[in-house]
């Protein structure tokens, strides 16, 4: 199969939300206490947070009031609670009943005490809104909040700001996650709105903006922040808050506008209070690394490594706390119960431990994809290593695709990473067993995908539509591979359905798209009753003109379509056009070693067609640069497919034919000069000159224009461009090619530079020729240890570089030198413990003069001695050895062959060869006598 394009790779998201107490042991007040003194120990619960308690102290105090009606537990004489108090009162037990997990209750409580007909009026909007929320009814929660008087468009009112948080989930959990950018926005500005200016809690403030980044991460699509279509204001909003600027500044490496890392020294910037925030945004920008310079990415790393390290202080942290403050609590205890606390204790961190992984869990797989996303062989292996343990621990453990939520995502995404990474490593189908399988069940957080992939395979679960997409497009390029046509059509035209479906609603209805409609054929989603009695109802029809590479067409059910909705249309087009151009690589792959067929150039045209007419219906699209993008993937795929010799013209003209918006890139800017400077003459390098020039004034500019002329042969200019660099430059890059350019045009100067450069610091590699000798061949365990079975490696050669990087020393690679002296005192206490053996046999005698000569065929096997053969004389004479030489008379015989000296003298003395008498070959034999015949007439 051609070679396509490099697979996108999909990440984990964490959404924050409000974090569940355990339910604490249960609080008894005595009822005989007056609603005042209740009152009066709130304020003592509230400090101590214990959400079980607050609850019980505000059902108390609300079974006191007598507004409308009486209670029986009311005093005649006793003061009425206050109507205003009872309301305060009534948010507390509300809110601590959330904390609890008990939705259902809130909800009735909420619904049972609104204001009927006009919404606006409900005092407990913010709690009715988060329980439906939480109970996972999105739709009816943003119609809620529409009712209630959510402005789309306008300000955003201080008493609506926590109804407008929910609001902004609901949107992100149905898909809609262009408003739901839009909401956020408003949410994060700093007055609240363009005219007031209202004091947003920090804390508050950085909740949003990791939500906003979740977001956004969710369903981006590649290439869509290339060109900014829209209102830039609307666009660039998140990447210019002030604590995401200050983030960058204060926790990523130094970065220089060359793109040279500036390393601190100092390791004090780890502690991340919001590590969530942290990884979010480093998620947003590696998953958008395509819009970026390559330093991002760096940066990106950096910050996700700030992040691990501060999950685990953090929580190891609070673990201490809490154990110190028990143990000062519980001072004067005997020694059963000293056993049964530090008993809880033990399990309490090894609860916080495993919390601790799970933390770290998504941080350490996007930290994988920034290595992935920076290349390099040493980059690579530290992804597929943390992959392969992330997929090991999940195999050992016997879960698997049991998994649910954020854990079942994390297997997903690293079996589809790593699945990018031993593509062309492995066999297809080695490869599509890793992809994630989708179903509509993929973007449940509790329910498991389990069908249409196999016993191996894993389930996509708690996705977002990026992911879904990824894997979709995944599993059918595998497909195109194998020449699974039918296969890659449905996974298609799966793929194709996902892009129209925002959502399934509250009743798992499709909500988004009225009627799913595939290369013509259209489907409408028919009732669930029907579809379980008629099969084949509700159906997609898949491929691009609704048949596939046989003539006949491929549906879908609508049941089994998950919801991939792009944020915008242009986004929705992108994808519908890489499908299409995946399909005609199916047909071209089909159609190979038959009449050649233009059939696949056809599907080829029309995407490209699309993509170039969709900006005048879209024109206002903020995401109209993934139109370019996906029409430069195109391109370059045909041009590749179709100059399979790499000649450089071909490759060329194809990069010159690119939209302008990605033509002006210095990757494709560099890579133009490049396959121009290969065509060997002035004119192409005078082209390839003037590119390299248009990359601007700065330092890598330079050393790109000085590294072509040294690769040209042209020295002197070369050392005109590094004259003034090297003093520039803080690296040793721009003096090593002085240095080598003065090499062929002043000798002289170059040693005298030389000389300059021997103070620079050398790097000592761990591993030499020696240590990788002295290594121990690392052997795969048959049988796990305790360790691996606690969730370690699966073998020892694992095992081996997990600890210790492959080392035995404290150097990497170094095994542990003994002593020599050592070894000799060995060898002396083995001799003599031989000798000692040998006397006792009688073999040897050391007052015996002179000593024994030692046996002269010790070297010869015992078999081909003289004094071990039995038989006949000479028996084994001719046959002993191994076939081809080895010892004894064969050995001798090969060698007298290649004895040229013997053989000449041999000849000249007329001796055969082997034989040691004359040869016979010249005497001449008498022909007298006739012919005797023996009987029948026969000769003999």
């Amino acid at each position: 199969a051609a070679r396509s394009p490099q697979h996108e790779c999909h990440r984990s998201i964490k959404i924050l939300v409000i974090r569940e107490s355990k339910p604490p042991e249960k609080m008894t007040l005595p009822s005989s206490l007056s609603w005042k003194d209740t009152v009066n120990t709130l304020p003592d619960l509230l400090n101590e947070g214990n959400a079980k308690k607050i609850s019980q102290c505000c059902a108390q105090l609300l079974s006191k009031k007598n507004g409308n009606g009486s209670s029986t537990d009311v005093d005649e004489n006793e003061e009425r609670l206050p109507s205003n108090l009872e309301l305060v009162i009534t948010k507390i037990h509300l809110r601590s009943l959330l904390q609890l997990g008990e939705y259902s209750t809130v909800l009735d409580h909420c619904r049972k005490n609104s204001s009927g007909s006009d919404p606006t009026l409900n005092q407990f909007a913010e709690e009715e809104a988060y329980a439906l929320y939480r109970l996972k009814r999105y739709n009816a929660c943003r119609e809620f909040c529409e009712n209630y008087g959510i402005d789309r468009k306008g300000g955003v009112n201080v008493s609506q700001r926590g109804l407008l948080h929910v609001y902004a989930q609901s949107l992100y959990r149905l898909g809609e996650t262009r408003l739901a950018d839009e909401m956020y926005r408003r949410l994060l500005l700093v007055g609240g709105s363009d005219e007031d200016e209202v004091h947003v809690d920090v804390d508050e403030r950085e909740d949003s903006l990791s939500n906003a980044l979740a977001n956004r991460t969710a369903n981006y699509t590649s290439g869509s922040l290339l060109v900014y279509g829209g209102e830039r204001d609307s666009e660039c909003w998140l990447e210019e808050d002030s604590i995401i600027l200050d983030l960058l500044q204060e926790y990523s490496i130094g970065i220089t506008n060359d793109g040279e890392e500036k390393m601190d020294d100092e390791d004090e910037k780890v502690m991340l209070q919001n590590y969530d925030l942290a990884y979010n945004l480093a998620t947003f920008l590696l998953v958008s690394s395509e819009a970026r310079p390559p330093s991002v990415v760096k940066q990106a790393k950096e910050l996700l490594i700030h992040a691990e390290k501060s999950a685990l202080t953090i929580l190891d942290s609070d673990s201490n706390e809490n154990e110190e403050s028990k143990d000062d609590e519980n001072g004067g205890v005997d020694a059963e119960a000293k056993k049964k606390l530090q008993q809880k204790k033990e399990k309490q961190l090894k609860q916080q431990k495993e919390l601790a992984e799970q933390e770290a869990g998504p941080i350490r797989a996007n930290l994988a994809f920034s290595n992935i996303l920076l290349g390099g062989e040493e980059n690579e292996t530290e992804a597929l290593k943390t992959y392969l343990t992330m997929v090991t621990k999940a195999a050992k453990s016997g879960k698997g695709a049991s998994t649910i939520g954020t854990q079942a995502n994390l297997l997903a995404t690293a079996s589809n990473n790593l699945a990018v990474l031993r593509d062309g490593k492995e066999s297809v189908f080695d490869v599509l067993k890793r992809i994630p399988v989708t179903s509509s069940l993929s973007v449940s957080e509790d329910q498991n995908s389990g069908g249409g992939g196999g016993a191996a395979a894993v389930p996509l679960v708690a996705a977002t539509p990026q992911q879904v997409r990824t894997a979709l497009f995944n599993r059918a390029l595998q497909l195109a591979k194998m020449g699974n046509s039918n296969g890659c059509l449905e996974t298609l035209g799966v793929l194709r359905a996902s892009l129209l479906i925002s959502s399934r609603g509250d009743g798992n209805c499709i909500s988004g798209a009225a009627s799913v409609s595939i290369g013509g054929g259209t489907a409408s989603k028919k009732n669930s009753a029907k579809s379980k009695k008629k099969k084949g109802s509700g159906s997609t029809t898949a491929g691009g003109a609704g048949e596939d590479a046989s003539g006949k067409g491929s549906s879908v059910e609508n049941d089994d379509v998950p919801t991939a909705k792009p944020s915008s249309e242009m986004e929705a087009i992108a994808w519908n056009a890489r499908a299409d151009w995946l399909e005609s690589e199916l047909l071209r792959l089909s159609s190979q070693g038959s009449k050649p067929e233009k059939k696949h150039m056809d599907l080829v045209n029309r995407a490209i067609k699309t993509l170039d007419e969709a900006p005048k219906s879209h024109a206002s699209d903020d995401a109209s640069g993934v139109l370019p993008y996906t029409k430069s993937q195109i391109l370059l795929h045909c041009a590749t497919v179709d100059n399979p010799q790499s000649k450089p013209q071909p490759l060329i003209n194809a990069l010159e034919s690119l939209p302008s918006e990605i033509l002006s890139f210095p990757g494709i800017i560099v890579t133009l000069a490049t396959l121009y400077g290969s065509c060997n003459d002035n004119s192409s390098a005078s082209k390839a000159e003037e590119l390299l020039a248009s990359l601007g004034d700065n330092i890598s500019a330079k050393l790109a224009v000085a590294e072509f002329r040294l690769a040209k042969g042209r020295y002197d200019d070369a050392v005109k461009v590094l004259d003034g660099l090297a003093e520039e430059d803080d690296s040793m890059t721009a003096k090593a090619l002085l240095v080598q350019a003065l090499s062929f045009a002043d000798p002289e100067k170059a040693a005298e530079l030389a000389n300059d450069l021997e103070g620079a610091e050398v790097i000592n590699y761990a591993l030499d020729g020696e240590a990788l000798e002295s290594m121990e061949i690392p052997r795969f365990a048959k049988k796990l240890g305790a360790s691996a079975a606690e969730g370690g490696s699966a073998s020892k050669v694992r095992k081996l570089i997990e600890t210790t990087g492959g080392k035995r020393g404290s150097i990497i690679g170094e095994r542990k030198k003994q002593n020599r002296e050592a070894i000799l005192r060995k060898r002396a206490k083995r001799r003599e413990a031989y000798l000692a053996r040998l006397q006792a046999e009688g073999r040897y005698n050391p007052d015996q003069t002179p000593l024994p000569k030692p046996d002269p065929e010790r070297w010869i096997p015992k078999s081909q001695r003289s004094y071990n053969r039995r038989g006949r004389r000479g028996r084994y004479k001719s046959n002993i050895g191994a076939q081809g030489g080895g010892a004894g008379a064969g050995m001798e015989k090969d060698a007298a062959k290649l004895d040229v000296a013997a053989r000449a003298a041999a000849a000249k003395a007329g001796v055969v060869e082997g034989s040691g008498k004359p040869s016979t070959a010249n005497i001449k034999v008498s022909g007298g006598g006739g012919v005797r015949k023996g009987k029948g007439g026969r000769r003999r």
